[in-house]
C-alpha cells in the first residue's frame, strides 16, 4: 500500500453535485484568510469520469427544480460556476432565455454539472477518479487516514486529512422480495442504471424469446422515475417486434390507490429555502420534525410532476379509445403499440425465478420468467403475474457513511461498531446535553412517535414486506436506537469520552441528513448554501489550528 506524505486539508468521498459545490466554494474564496491551498483539497470518485444520474438521462426529461438552484447562485451569484456561467460560456445564454422555461433538461443539467467538475480541477483541486474508498481510520486525534483501492491496477492508497467530507450519494434500494433473485442475468435492473441496461436487456430477452412472442415488463413505484421509465418503455418497445395477436405489456405495480402529483406551488417549496432548513433543525422534538417531513413528503416522495401525469394519462386513453374502437368495429390496435396497466394496491410479498420448459439440466441454461407474488392491499386477495423484466424505480439507501463509521477506528467517537450498522439515528447536536435517565427518556418517546408516524419520508414505491393486521408497536418491545449527533452545519459531533482524548478531526455529511435538517437535504435546492456553511466552519477551524492566517 502506498501512502502519501501530504496531509490534505479537506478529502471528500465522492464527486457528485454535492462535494461538486463544495469544491466550487473553496474555489470561489481561494485567497481570502484563512487561506486553504486547492492543492490540499481532494476528492475521490469510483466513477472514472464525473457522471451525474446517466441511467436516467432520458430524452426530453426536465429538472424539477430551477435552474436557479445550482451549484453556486443562492451563495454567490458571483461565482464562476453558476448555471448562467456555464450558459454564457457556452454560447447559449440567449437561447436559453429565449427557450422560455426556467428548468433545463436532465441532459443540459449534467452537461453543465460535467462542465464545473472540470473547471475545478483546472483551478487547482485534485480529484482521485477511478478508485473506490474501502476503509477509514484513526492516525492520530486531528488525522483521519483514508484508504482506496484504484480500480484500473488494484493499488490500495493511504491518505491523511484534516477534515472529511461524506457524501457518497444513495445506493439503489432494491424491495426485499426481490433482493433474494436481483442478480438473474439482467433480468431485474433499477431505474439508476436504466439507459446502461435496457437496450441489453430487450435483445437478450428477444435472444431468448425464440417464439417471438410478446414481452410482459414491471415496473415497480409510482414516483416520477418510475412514470418516466414507462413512457420511455411505452416507446422503446414499439420497435421490438413479435409474432402472435397480443401487444408487449407494461404493468406499473403501486401502493397507492392511483398515482399522484407532486406539490410545486410556492408556499410548500418555502420548505426548501435555507431558512427552511434553520427552522427545521431547531425543532426541539424529533417527533414533531418527522411530522413535518410527513406533511411535505407529497413535494418529492411517491410522486409525479404534473406534465408527467399528464403524458401518462393520454397514453392510457388512447388505449380506452382503441378499445373502444375495436369493440364497435372490430379493428384491433396496431400489435406494435404496447399497453400499460396500472396495478394499483399492490404489495409485492416474493418472487421466484423459473426455469423454462424444456430447459433443465446443465448450468448455463438462461433464467426463465419472473413469477410475482401480490396482494391487493384492500381486499387482501393474492395473486400472481408473470414477467418477463421488472424494473424498480424504488429510491435509494443512504447508510455507506454508516457502514464506513461503524467498521473504523473513529466509529468509537460516535458510540459506533460493526453490530450498530442499521439501528441508528441522527439527532441535533442540542440532544447531546440531554443525558441521563431524562434524556434517555426522551429519546425513546421520540422513536415510539417516529414509528407511530412512519411512512411519510419513505418513498411510496409499490411495495411492501407482508404484514398481519395484528403487527403494530404495541405489540414489540420499542427498539432503542443508538444516537449520532450532528451540528446545523452538518458536521458530526463527537460523545463525550471519558479520556482526556477526543477526536479533533471533523467529519462532515451530506445527502444522509433529512432527519435533521429536512427533506432538501437529499435534493439540489441546498447544495449551494450548505457548501458554504461547511466551507466557512472547514476554514474557521482550520483558522483555529494555526492561530493565524495561513500562507498558500
Amino acid at each position: 500500500m502506498s501512502t502519501q506524505e501530504i496531509i490534505y486539508d479537506v478529502i471528500g468521498l465522492g464527486f457528485g453535485p454535492a462535494n461538486l459545490a463544495v469544491a466550487g466554494a473553496f474555489v470561489d474564496r481561494a485567497g481570502r484568510p484563512p487561506v486553504v491551498p486547492l492543492s490540499k483539497i481532494l476528492f475521490i470518485e469510483r466513477q472514472q469520469r464525473f457522471e451525474w444520474h446517466p441511467g436516467m438521462l432520458l430524452p426530453g426529461a426536465r429538472m424539477q427544480i430551477n435552474f436557479l438552484k445550482d451549484l453556486a447562485t443562492l451563495r454567490s451569484p458571483q461565482s464562476e460556476i453558476t448555471f448562467v456561467s456555464y450558459l454564457h460560456s457556452q454560447n447559449r445564454l440567449l437561447d436559453f432565455i429565449n427557450r422560455g422555461s426556467n428548468f433545463p433538461t436532465r441532459k443540459e443539467y449534467s452537461d453543465y454539472l460535467a462542465w464545473a467538475a472540470r473547471l475545478v480541477q483546472e483551478k487547482g483541486v485534485t480529484i482521485a477518479y477511478g478508485e473506490n474508498v474501502v476503509g477509514v481510520g484513526e492516525k492520530d486525534t486531528k488525522t483521519i487516514e483514508v484508504q482506496s483501492i484504484v480500480l484500473s491496477t488494484g493499488e490500495r492508497v493511504a491518505r491523511l486529512t484534516k477534515n472529511l467530507i461524506v457524501s457518497s450519494g444513495g445506493e439503489p434500494r432494491i424491495p426485499k422480495p426481490l433482493e433474494s433473485i436481483q442478480g438473474q442475468r439482467g433480468r431485474i435492473i433499477h431505474s439508476s442504471t436504466y439507459l446502461m441496461s435496457v437496450e441489453t436487456l430487450l435483445k437478450s430477452l428477444q435472444c431468448e424469446n425464440l417464439g417471438g412472442r410478446s414481452l410482459r415488463i414491471a415496473i415497480v413505484g409510482c414516483g416520477q422515475s418510475a412514470a418516466e421509465v414507462t413512457l420511455e418503455l411505452h416507446s422503446r418497445l414499439q420497435s421490438v417486434t413479435h409474432a402472435g395477436e397480443d401487444n408487449h405489456t407494461l404493468d406499473m405495480i403501486i401502493r397507492k390507490g392511483s398515482l399522484k402529483p407532486s406539490d410545486d406551488s410556492p408556499f410548500s417549496n418555502e420548505i426548501f429555502n435555507p431558512d427552511g432548513t434553520d427552522v427545521f433543525f431547531g425543532v426541539r422534538s424529533s417527533s414533531a420534525r418527522q411530522r413535518i417531513r410527513k406533511e411535505y413528503a407529497n413535494t418529492n416522495y411517491g410522486v409525479v410532476n404534473p406534465q408527467t401525469l399528464e403524458r401518462l394519462y393520454e397514453v392510457l386513453y388512447e388505449q380506452k379509445l382503441d378499445d373502444g374502437i375495436y369493440k364497435r368495429t372490430g379493428c384491433s390496435t396496431p400489435k406494435e403499440i404496447p399497453r400499460i396497466n396500472i396495478l394499483p394496491y399492490s404489495e409485492i410479498l416474493s418472487a421466484v425465478v423459473r426455469n423454462p420448459v424444456g430447459r433443465q439440466g446443465g448450468g448455463n441454461e438462461q433464467p426463465g420468467p419472473i413469477t410475482v407474488i401480490m396482494q391487493h392491499a384492500l381486499t387482501h386477495q393474492v395473486y400472481q403475474k408473470v414477467y418477463d423484466a421488472v424494473i424498480c424505480a424504488t429510491g435509494y439507501q443512504r447508510k455507506h457513511w454508516l457502514q464506513l463509521l461503524a467498521s473504523s477506528s473513529i466509529g468509537k467517537y460516535f458510540d459506533l461498531d460493526s453490530e450498530a450498522q442499521q439501528d441508528v439515528r441522527l439527532a441535533v447536536e442540542t440532544e447531546l446535553g440531554e443525558r441521563g435517565m431524562a434524556g434517555s427518556m426522551f429519546e425513546l418517546a421520540d422513536h415510539i412517535a417516529d414509528e407511530d408516524n412512519s411512512g411519510g419520508d419513505t418513498p411510496s414505491t409499490g411495495f411492501s414486506t407482508q404484514t398481519t393486521p395484528q403487527s403494530s408497536v404495541g405489540d414489540r418491545p420499542p427498539k432503542r436506537l443508538k444516537t449520532v449527533h450532528i451540528s446545523r452545519v452538518y458536521r458530526l459531533v463527537p460523545k463525550p469520552q471519558d479520556s482526556k482524548e477526543s477526536l479533533e478531526a471533523r467529519i462532515y455529511v451530506q445527502g444522509i441528513a433529512e432527519e435533521t435538517h429536512g427533506l432538501s437535504d437529499t435534493l439540489l435546492s441546498v447544495v449551494s448554501v450548505r457548501a458554504g456553511e461547511i466551507v466557512d466552519d472547514i476554514c474557521a477551524g482550520l483558522s483555529h489550528d494555526v492561530g493565524a492566517p495561513r500562507a498558500p
